[in-house]
């Protein structure tokens, strides 16, 4: 190889360049990582709201078509890794005058998610119909 003064041949990537490439390398695929974890997380959290309105409306039916259910419970269904908690309490708003309208609070819980449904109180009704 003859090299003359002024003109030097290329051959390759200068030490600049190999840098920058592997910087900007490094930023792709950690970006890739990151929305990876960032879509675990969701699917997560996706799958733990499914289950706290699926149980949500289970204990709501109960609560409809069983006369005999505790005002608070904790639960686990067989093959699922959610402990169920619900709790009722009785509330009132003033309508009109003296009269009130009487509610049931449901809260129900799955780990630090929870929703709150209302139930018509049956007391509530009976006053309201005589």
């Amino acid at each position: 190889m003859v090299l003359r003064f002024g003109k030097a041949r290329k051959n390759g990537f200068t030490l600049i360049e190999v840098m920058v490439s592997v910087v900007v390398v490094s930023l792709v695929i950690t970006a890739g990582y990151t929305l990876i974890g960032v879509s675990l997380r969701m699917l997560s959290m996706v799958e733990t709201e499914r289950a706290l309105l699926s149980e949500a409306q289970k204990i709501y039916l109960d609560f409809l078509t069983q006369s005999d259910m505790t005002d608070t419970g904790e639960k686990q269904e067989e093959g699922s890794p959610y402990i169920v908690k619900w709790s009722v309490e009785t509330d009132s708003v003033p309508v009109v005058d003296e009269l009130e309208l009487t509610f049931r609070r449901l809260t129900v819980e799955i780990g630090d998610r929870e929703i709150v449904l209302f139930l018509q109180d049956s007391q509530g009704l009976e006053e309201f119909d005589s």
